[in-house]
């Protein structure tokens, strides 16, 4: 409350007029506190009213205002005030001087006093309206300033400019954090150079706002795109060619936003624009933002139903080919959930890969699949089960993981297969071969999923210090089989795999004459609708018992 009053008699000082009103009201006050002294009486009552006035006087201008409004008083309620005013007695002199003296000592005690405070207020406000490390208002100061700007109507369209130091963070690890900050004020104050007729604002350690009023979006996008020229080339700090990545977006009032909150999450929102759209300056699109938002909606969807145990396993049949007796299933994830028929399994793996929770999901299958096991074995029934591994599945300790729920459950290592693709092997080849080294050793299968559709693939299954049980050929080569150069294409895979000891599985096979041409070449397993779609665990056990599959 008082910093509020001090806010407001500071801002009424600024007004002339206010000056003339004050010090009219001050006198008039002291006029006025005289009389009520002399009709109460004397100068024996009613005598310290007069501080009122004195410390307004202080307070609304200075101690030399105080001063001389003490000395007024003083000689209102001096010489010519009586003591006692129905005896005509007179004041003493060293009365009346006395309390002028101590009119004047009160209103030096009130100014310090008043100035302190003032101090303390403007560091106080000063912390909270400006960044302590730039020196720039803070989004404190632009809410208040852009809330009076819209509601004053200045102007009929400002531009919002957010700029994001990309790679500070960068800066910071690879050079060190003082070298970051200084190429930051360096950027900083080629920012001011350039929009020397605007403000900025500092949002926090590594982005500022300018605010440009009177420009719409794409003159803003203009000017943002000759800033970046600006700033293309290295910037030298400590002799260190230091280059700078920007990224930038881009709102307006009123086509983005009415109001200051509304405009605060659009800027926001076009700056995570460029990350999607691989630009560096981006205008707010409420279109992208809608599919960024059903984006959002499905991600907290998925992470919903993978808390409530909405997703469920199915298993799809795997047939030796010598017997076309069952040699396993591939365990695959359905979502039960409504909420989510309009997306697919696939879209539901990358959006958990793009946000880091897919070992969430990998390591629920595992732990789902290795009790299907266990339940499959107490019913009689002897099952190997593969399951898929993201790229991402690899930062984690999966091996670890595994060998707990193994253990956990009583189930051999050797009825669990792992299946991953090459890329997930090339995004960090050294750690997913000791991965999978780890995973070998326990005695779990290892099969090389989706083989001819990566690089490197020959590599993968030649290599000496490290070898597969099973490689799966691609549906996209299944399903051109007929053609004479695909058929020998995997004819010769087939060839090769046997030759290092290691066993194939054919997925996506549909149609009879796809199935006679795989037995024609010698592939040793099968998987696809030809034989089953994937099923609930209770169908393939019933399937089992009533001798459609056997072991």
């Amino acid at each position: 409350m008082v910093d509020k009053l001090i806010d407001l008699f500071y801002t009424l000082q600024s007004k002339n007029k206010f000056n003339t009103i004050a010090i009219i009201v001050i006198i008039a006050l002291e006029i006025l506190i005289t009389g009520i002294v002399y009709l109460s009486g004397g100068t024996t009552s009613f005598v310290h009213l007069m501080y009122i006035p004195i410390i307004l006087s202080v307070v609304l201008f200075n101690i030399k205002t105080g001063i001389t409004a003490s000395l007024l008083a003083g000689i209102l309620l001096g010489p010519y005030m009586p003591l006692v005013v129905s005896r005509g007695i007179s004041q003493e002199p060293i009365s009346w001087l006395f309390r002028i003296v101590m009119f004047i000592i009160i209103t030096v005690f009130t100014g310090v006093l008043f100035q302190y405070v003032k101090k303390i207020h403007d560091m106080e406000k000063e912390k909270y309206y400006y960044d302590s490390t730039t020196g720039l208002p803070n989004m404190n100061k632009f809410n208040e300033n852009i809330s009076m700007m819209i509601k004053e109507k200045e102007h009929k369209t400002i531009s919002f400019v957010i700029f994001d130091f990309y790679n500070r963070e960068m800066i910071n690890q690879y050079v060190n954090y003082e070298i970051g900050q200084k190429t930051y004020e360096k950027l900083l104050k080629m920012a001011k150079e350039f929009f020397e007729f605007y403000h900025l604002y500092s949002v926090d350690a590594d982005k500022f706002i300018a605010v440009l009023p009177g420009i719409d979006c794409y003159k803003a996008h203009s000017m943002t795109e000759e800033f970046f020229r600006l700033i293309r080339k290295p910037i030298y700090i400590e002799k260190l060619p230091i280059s700078v990545v920007l990224k930038a977006g881009i709102a307006n009032y009123p086509n983005h936003g009415k109001n200051v909150d509304d405009l605060v999450l659009k800027l926001k929102q076009s700056l995570s624009q460029t990350l999607g759209s691989q630009k560096n300056i981006v205008i707010y699109d409420d279109a992208d933002q809608s599919i960024r938002s059903k984006y959002y909606n499905q991600l907290v969807s998925i992470y919903y139903a993978l808390q409530n145990d909405m997703f469920t396993v199915h298993y799809q049949p795997i047939i030796r080919l010598s017997d076309n007796k069952l040699l396993g299933a591939e365990a695959l994830l359905r979502i039960q959930d409504n909420a989510h028929k309009d997306i697919s399994v696939q879209q539901l793996i990358t959006i958990a890969e793009e946000v880091g929770f897919i070992n969430e999901i990998t390591k629920w299958v595992i732990k789902k699949v290795i009790k299907q096991i266990k339940h499959w074995k107490n019913q009689g029934i002897d099952m190997n089960v593969s399951i898929n591994l993201s790229s991402r599945d690899f930062n984690e300790s999966i091996s670890e993981y595994t060998l707990n729920c193994l253990k956990f459950h009583d189930v051999e290592p050797r009825a669990l297969q792992f299946e991953f693709t090459e890329r997930s092997i090339i995004e960090d080849e050294k750690k997913v071969l000791n991965e999978l080294s780890l995973l070998k050793k326990l005695g779990v299968k290892l099969s090389l999923d989706d083989y001819g559709t990566g690089h490197n693939s020959l590599h993968y299954l030649t290599n000496p210090s490290f070898y597969f049980d099973y490689i799966k050929i691609d549906r996209a080569f299944i399903n051109a089989i007929t053609e004479e150069k695909t058929r020998l294409l995997i004819s010769g895979i087939i060839d090769t795999a046997h030759v290092q000891g290691i066993e194939v599985i054919a997925e996506g096979v549909e149609t009879h004459e796809q199935l006679k041409i795989i037995s024609e070449i010698n592939c040793d397993h099968v998987q696809g609708y030809y034989f089953s779609k994937a099923m609930p665990p209770e169908s393939l056990s019933h399937l089992i018992s009533v001798g459609e599959y056997s072991r």
